[in-house]
């Protein structure tokens, strides 16, 4: 049996697809959305929540809840669709995983950056590039980090292990891309290797679950197929 929140959920769904709320509309109070369809306020939230976790509204504090324009989808890897990429740096150390994914000792020295990237008023995408420490801060990245990592590596990087995950935002990863806590994202570690299998920086990406995809391109060893 379908949940109430759900059921709740997939009418305000429709009225949105359907036009009865425009992109730009407010939708009624909370407490009178609760009382027209029956429910408790927990319950409507719930059902507001699973809206704004697919991108068809957006919650502004004290205003309350609006239809939203459809945000432009990302597709990773792909060309980044993005007007600008804001980038920082800072010292770090390798620990824990960041140890482990580049093969290094605890507590070597790391340089961190942050590349947020920007495309009209909504921050497409956010990401975290490890390499150990370089002699001066770099400035130039895509929003995925290729060219960061290939500048700050000094060596050809031959490959990229990305495993993608899908999960809720930290609280840092929300407040930076301005999206709620409960709206899924694509996390994407990314491990840069040479030829011979050094490891020489790791990035993860963070992409907000509604308005991107992961494409995966399998290559199929045809003749090898053939013979089995």
């Amino acid at each position: 049996m379908t949940a109430r929140h759900e059921q709740v959920a997939d009418d305000l769904r429709r009225l949105i697809v359907a036009g009865t709320f425009a992109i730009g509309d407010r939708l009624p109070p909370e407490t009178r959305l609760a009382v027209q369809y029956g429910v408790s306020t927990p319950t409507l939230r719930e059902a507001l929540e699973v809206l704004r976790a697919e991108g068809l509204i957006a919650k502004y504090q004290g205003r309350g809840n609006f239809v939203r324009r459809p945000s432009e989808r990302l597709t990773y890897p792909g060309p980044p669709k993005a007007e600008r990429v804001t980038v920082s740096s800072t010292d770090a150390t390798a620990t824990g995983v960041l140890a482990v994914r580049l093969g290094l000792p605890e507590g070597a020295p790391l340089t961190a950056y942050v590349c947020l990237s920007h495309r009209d008023d909504s921050r497409q995408s956010l990401t975290h590039v490890y390499v150990p420490r370089t002699a001066a801060p770099l400035t130039v990245a895509s929003p995925w980090g290729d060219d960061l990592v290939t500048a700050a590596a000094g060596v050809p990087v031959a490959t990229s292990n990305d495993q993608v995950t899908a999960r809720f935002p930290t609280t840092a990863e929300a407040q930076s891309l301005r999206i709620g806590t409960r709206t899924p994202v694509l996390a994407i570690e990314r491990t840069f290797t040479t030829a011979d299998g050094r490891h020489v920086a790791y990035a993860l990406l963070v992409l907000p679950g509604d308005r991107a995809e992961v494409v995966l391109i399998t290559r199929l060893d045809t003749d090898q197929e053939a013979q089995q």
